[in-house]
């Protein structure tokens, strides 16, 4: 029977826990502190006694420390374990070096100052201070040095130095390389221990450096933000630069300013959500009238839609917009829908919905009107008194056909606009009227439509200015430019030739959202302005100035090398900006424009290559292909897999739990069951139509507070889609064709919608709970709410939402709104800082989603960001407000003034509490719950799950897997990484402790575990911003990869028939365009009883469960093993190439050295060992898995594997390369061609021994050989002196010197040092000097 070694000795009876591992490790770590002092002593008296001291003293630690074999059952016991040694000796030796060094410091500054200490008013003061600040300056560094030495001095007292390992063994070469061949006799063996103390702590000197440069830039981070931008150190300004402006929500802003960007935006959105309520209550009335299906078909009941439609419009822009409608108008228009039998409350509802438009219009203009007081640029009152009364209808309630219409990118080709003929007759009659000839006016009439069909479709009052430009000096120019100057709009011929709708929907949009764009900007603006000031006449720099010097002055400009611009450039960009603001003082810094010009979206850089905006030729075409090549399928297929795919919206709406139980608000069921039921009404998650008149106001409210509609993931998707101009142009009413279209439209729209609302109900609800906890705080407390939030708000703007307020059902004084309004800001701002949110995604983040590669990357780049204000907020929650003695965390705490036990006075503790638990329990306590339990139900061992990870996809491998058993004892899994949304944050250290428990089974040092757990631990971090996108790994799997997928999957071969190909190769592309489907195909199968593809019957149950992410999922291990065998054969493939192909291969050509053919003959077994070790753990695991010797043998044949080769590895029998004749011919014919001896024959002896050596190490055990056991020593000569005459008697004593004296020419004397006298015979035969 073959020997089987399996995975872990451990028996099923007796796995340990991942905590008591933990403890374990802890306790151990704490008793080998003592042992690495006693243990270094004895080898100090081996030293000096050549006895064996150091052996007892670990033995007798051995049977003094119980918890050591507990701790090293698991990964983490054992890494705690490390730790321990490693931090606590360590730690303690910087601390009193770093103590001694500032002794020092201070007794050289007072010697220096002895004497000559200057009085403030003497004239050796500037001297004085430079030679203080000199010395002080110098004696960092010395202190440094000693800190560092006293950490490495600290590290040299660890006990397990070799179990732990070095830097030098991870790389297998390299002077800290430790020396594990154990010495006969004690003083040598000392020796040998010493000295790996001395490499092992001198490791602490390279790393020490980093890890200070680390800590200061995340001190320096931490204590002064901001600041870093105006520093005089250019380290400090970098740091600002690379690091934290781009990775911050803020950018390079102001925290003010980025607090009045998020206002607007706030608004911004209540705004459109108001103007989308009340299109579609109009859309719907209408459509009640004049039902859309018949419309289709029905010629004349079109006709007369649109005709009612026009004189709605008609009546929602008579007279002053800035009022209310005409009451005689509202009567005619009842009167009319009343003959022509319209219900009494369609009717109400229509003229309800415009008077709602009027009044938005009138709060906007209002808004406007307040926020232009003082302007004083030349006529700006004028026009805007003239705007707001006669020209505001035309400026607002005009739209054209042509833009609505036009397509965009290559459906041009198939979608373009053409006006009526009557349209554009009646252009050509204008032209002639205008002076031009019958041939020249269609010439004029065409050219004009061609060049506004090249822009889109216009913001504001862009499209006149266009337009002015465009005639400008043509036929009937000066006539056009001056009907605009006078009304705002194009002549009437012109805007019928645009396809002018006269729409009350399109109008009300329009109207409102540029109303909004101008009054919001203005506010904007003005609020900018306005917190500069305040921040000024505080004392502080500010991020205004209105003199160039003042401005250089603030920043120090000649120190910090910033560079300061003008405001008016930026203002005038802003969208619905211009003359129509309240002017920014002139001056500000070059960072702080870029910063308001991105944050706004006004393109540049990435996004304005990718949007094409002023590209020409060869450029512009770049761009369209880069858009529609490559993002257009990106974005579509993020559309499919999350918006369309409907187990995405269940998986979104249950991992959205999480984030109410990582901020602890699931520990009070009540209360979260009342703010859920809450959060679904406001959200309107069950409603099918419009939400009740309370929930809509409501939702605006949270809009405005910045809490709603900024989930994550369509944060990215629609700014993607919009740079990649995806679904821009709306339906065309008049087409039959596009109802249906529109139809559709509206139900990717219904699906968005609800996406939204998913991750809505959850804010909504952790915004009611933290209000709630806010408010019963500061009220059990006796404490006053905090108004800091309000501070920069102005009384008038705050009497004036009080008054709104009361409208709106608020029954309390002004100072109870106070109250009520600032309780409401801080709830929202910790459900900001705590709940992913799109606006609050570093610039650097969100320009990513404009490259190939990367899925949805803001949401884990939130994650990280939220869980840590998570913990930051809870440890606030969670502090004594004055000074104690040790603690100021403990429910009860030493006060340092009284010395007195007293109760924590922070009325928040409990929440606080809980917050921390919660974000605990959902990183990491809640997974390892279920998978702890799972075992322990399904009786499965630590050895199978260890077996089970080697199974499973690489997307798997280091998720949080719960086991399960089938009645027939198959083992199975679900994913419970998938529907964790804090999975992002628990995943590196799972990762690094799965590198670790490899590592142990492959008995790897602890270091080198370690490292290989960071790398991999810091890929999954990052794959999520450069793994492929879902659209360029389909096609990697038919570019790259060549026909197979990223898991290993085969598509097709070259054998595979042409028209065979095609189709696997559209379909495979299609599967990433479209929506999830197949959990809806498995769930069919189940039912129905068909078997899957691999002939397992499906069950409901789980594949019900499946749409929730918990689907159980079967390891095959026989069906894996095909795939990891020919990953095997591929790695002996490419580690053979080690040595002879290749940048390093021998083969290439050239001359090479004896030292070049071992090292290529040592890397290349090094990597063969690897891929067979992985093979031989891989089978070993199979065999844990149940799968049997037969199968697993018969699979290996089938892959054209032996019986020989299939039981060495099964045995973990290493078989090592060896070159064949074949390549000693090639070795010959270099040396023929190069004239030269046949270095390859020469080595032949060692590489010989080197291949007797790799047969011995189990596959089960770590390379542990060292290169330089087998390298040429190579012995430099120096110049020769001068050569006396010779000695006799000299000659004669050399001649009678013993054999060992004339050893030791050859020998370096770190080898005379420490190797014996055998060993010493050994290293000079290699040399072929003995």
């Amino acid at each position: 029977m073959s020997e089987f070694i399996p995975l872990s000795s451990i028996e099923k009876e007796n796995d340990v826990s991942w905590y008591k591992s933990f403890a374990a490790g802890v306790a151990s770590g704490i008793l080998k502190i003592p042992e690495g002092v006693v243990s270094l002593a004895a080898e100090l008296i081996d030293l000096g006694a050549d006895t064996d001291t150091a052996a007892s003293v670990e033995e007798f630690f051995d049977k003094l420390n119980p918890f050591e074999e507990v701790a090293e059952q698991r990964a983490i016991g054992k890494l705690t374990e490390s730790l321990i040694q490693i931090g606590v000796p360590g730690g303690f030796g910087a601390k009193l070096a770093n103590k001694a060094a500032r002794n020092l410091t201070a007794r050289a500054l007072g010697a220096k100052r002895a004497g000559m200490y200057p009085n403030l008013k003497g004239k050796g003061i500037q001297m004085s201070l430079r030679k203080a600040q000199e010395l002080n300056s110098k004696l960092k560094v010395p202190r440094y040095a000693a800190i560092a030495l006293g950490g490495a001095a600290g590290e040299a007292l660890v006990a397990d130095t070799e179990d732990i390992g070095t830097f030098g063994d991870m790389f297998q070469s390299g002077p800290t390389q430790l020396d594990r061949e154990e010495r006969d006799g004690g003083r040598e063996d000392a020796i040998r221990k010493l000295m790996n103390r001395v490499k092992f702590g001198s490791e602490s000197l390279l790393i020490t450096p980093a890890v200070y440069g680390v800590g200061k830039s995340a001190k320096a981070v931490a204590q002064r933000g901001k600041e870093l931008a105006y520093s005089n150190k250019a380290f400090d300004r970098f740091l600002n630069k690379y690091i934290v402006a781009p990775f911050t929500p803020e950018g390079n802003l102001p925290k003010q300013i980025f607090g009045a960007e998020k206002i607007k935006e706030g608004l911004r959105s209540k705004d459109i959500n108001r103007a989308r309520e009340i299109v579609n209550s109009v859309t719907r009335q209408v459509d009640s009238i004049f039902p859309e299906t018949q419309s289709m078909f029905d010629k004349s009941l079109r006709g007369e839609r649109e005709k009612f439609l026009k004189g709605l419009n008609s009546i929602l822009f008579d007279g002053d917009v800035s009022k209310a409608i005409n009451p005689k108008k509202v009567d005619e228009l009842l009167d009319q829908m009343k003959r022509s039998n319209v219900p009494e409350e369609t009717r109400q509802m229509l003229v309800g919905g415009l008077n709602n438009a009027r009044e938005e219009f009138g709060n906007l203009i209002s808004i406007l009107d307040n926020n232009t007081k003082g302007v004083t640029l030349k006529k700006a009152r004028n026009e805007i008194s003239s705007l707001f009364k006669d020209r505001i209808t035309n400026w607002v309630g005009s739209t054209y056909r042509i833009f609505e219409d036009q397509g965009r990118g290559i459906s041009k080709l198939f979608k373009r606009y053409r006006p009526t003929d009557e349209a554009y007759n009646g252009a050509v009659a204008f032209f002639r009227e205008q002076g031009a000839t019958g041939q020249a006016a269609k010439e004029e009439v065409d050219r004009l439509l061609a060049e506004v069909s090249k822009i889109k479709k216009p913001k504001d009052l862009d499209f006149n200015n266009y337009i002015k430009k465009t005639v400008e000096g043509r036929p009937g120019g000066d006539f056009i430019k001056g009907v605009i100057d006078d009304t705002n709009l194009p002549p009437k011929a012109i805007r019928e030739l645009f396809g002018e709708i006269s729409d009350p929907r399109y109008s009300i949009f329009n109207a409102m959202t540029n109303l909004s764009s101008v009054a919001r900007t203005s506010a904007y603006i003005k609020d900018m302005g306005a917190k500069n000031a305040a921040v000024q006449a505080e004392g502080k720099r500010g991020f205004f100035w209105s003199t160039r010097e003042a401005a250089e002055k603030a920043v120090n400009s000649t120190k910090t090398g910033i560079k300061i611009v003008e405001t008016s450039d930026l203002v005038q960009k802003l969208p619905g900006s211009g003359k129509y603001s309240v002017p920014l003082p002139k001056f500000t810094t070059e960072e702080i424009s870029e910063g308001i010009k991105h944050i706004n979206n006004l393109g540049g850089g990435l996004q304005g290559f990718v949007r094409g905006e002023n590209k020409e030729g060869a450029e512009a075409a770049v761009s369209w292909m880069y858009r529609n090549l490559l993002l257009f399928p990106k974005g579509v297929s993020q559309l499919a897999k999350t918006v369309l795919s409907v187990p995405t919206h269940i998986r979104n709406f249950v991992s959205a739990f999480g984030f109410v139980g990582a901020n602890g608000n699931l520990f009070n069921p009540v209360e979260f069951s009342k703010a859920f039921k809450e959060g679904i009404e406001v959200s309107g998650l069950l409603k099918l139509g419009d939400n009740t008149p309370a929930a809509q106001e409501a939702y605006r409210e949270l809009l405005e507070l910045g809490v709603v509609n900024s989930q994550v993931q369509i944060g990215d998707l629609k700014n993607l889609l919009r740079d990649i101009k995806f679904g821009e142009q709306a339906a065309n009413v008049d087409t039959m064709l596009n109802p249906m279209m529109g139809r559709l439209k509206k139900l990717g729209q219904f699906f968005q919608g609800k996406y939204v609302a998913e991750d809505d109900t959850f804010k909504i609800a952790s915004y009611i709970m933290e209000k709630s906890k806010l408010k019963n705080g500061y009220l059990k407390a006796g404490q006053k709410i905090p108004r800091d939030s309000l501070k920069y708000i102005n009384e008038e703007e705050l009497f004036d939402r009080f008054n709104k307020a009361k409208k709106t059902g608020f029954k309390g004084d002004y100072q109870e709104f106070l109250d009520d309004f600032a309780l409401k800001k801080m709830s929202s701002d910790i459900v900001k800082n705590t709940v992913p949110n799109y606006e609050f995604v570093g610039s650097a983040v969100r320009t990513s989603r404009l490259l190939p590669i990367g899925n949805f990357m803001s949401f884990p780049s939130e994650m990280i960001r939220t869980s840590t204000n998570i913990a930051q907020l809870g440890i606030n929650q969670m502090k004594h407000s004055k000074k104690t003695i040790g603690s100021n965390m403990l429910p009860y705490v030493m006060d340092e003034a009284t010395g007195q036990l007293v109760k924590n006075d922070n009325p928040f503790y409990a929440d606080g509490f809980k917050r921390i638990v919660g974000l605990g329990s959902f990183t990491a306590g809640v997974p390892v719950a279920l998978t702890e339990g799972a075992k322990a139900m399904y009786d499965v061992t630590e050895e199978e799950m260890d077996a089970l990870r080697r199974f499973v996809p690489d997307w798997s491998k280091n998720s949080t897997l719960i086991p399960i058993k089938d009645e027939d004892g198959e083992l199975r899994y679900i994913d419970f990484s998938h529907s964790n949304a804090y999975d992002v944050m628990a995943r590196p250290l799972r990762t690094l402790l799965n590198n670790i428990s490899d590592g142990e089974m492959n008995d790897k040092q602890l270091l080198a575990s370690l490292a290989s757990g960071v790398g991999e631990a810091s890929s999954e971090i990052m794959n999520p911003f450069i793994g492929e996108s879902i659209w360029t790994q389909a096609m990697g799997d038919l570019t790259v990869r060549g026909g197979r997928t990223k898991d290993g999957r085969l598509l097709y071969t070259d054998q595979t028939a042409l028209g065979d190909k095609m189709s696997i190769q559209f379909r495979h592309l299609g599967e990433a365009l479209a929506p999830s489907y197949r959990q809806f195909q498995r769930l069919g199968q189940a039912s129905f009883g068909v078997p899957d593809k691999r002939g397992d019957q499906l069950e409901i149950g789980p594949e019900l469960a499946g749409f929730m992410g918990f689907r159980p999922i079967k390891v095959d291990p026989l069906r894996s093993m095909g795939f990891k065998i020919s990953q095997y054969q591929t790695g002996i493939r490419n580690s053979r190439r080690e040595f002879t192909g290749g940048y390093f291969g021998l083969l290439r050509g050239g001359r090479i050295k004896p030292n070049d053919i071992i090292d290529r003959f040592f890397k290349s077994n090094k990597a063969r060992f690897d891929v067979s070790q992985n093979m031989y753990n891989d089978l070993n695991a199979a065999k844990v898995l149940g799968l049997r010797r037969g199968k697993l043998r018969q699979e290996f044949n089938d892959r054209q594997i032996s019986d020989s080769n299939f039981q060495n590895l099964e045995r973990g029998r290493f078989e090592p390369y060896f070159p064949s004749e074949d390549i000693e011919e090639k070795f010959r014919e270099i040396a023929r061609d190069l004239g030269e001896t046949d270095v390859y024959r020469k080595t032949v002896p060692i590489l010989r021994k080197m291949f007797r050596d790799f047969r011995k190490i189990n596959l089960n055990k770590s390379f542990n050989l060292n290169i330089e056991n087998y390298l040429e020593q190579v012995i430099p000569t120096p110049p020769l002196p001068s050569t006396p005459m010779p000695n006799q008697q000299v000659i004669q004593s050399a001649s009678a010197m013993p054999a060992s004296g004339a050893m030791n020419q050859g020998l370096t004397p770190t080898e005379n040092a420490l190797l014996s006298e055998e060993e010493k015979q050994i290293r000079l035969r290699s040399r072929g000097l003995a």
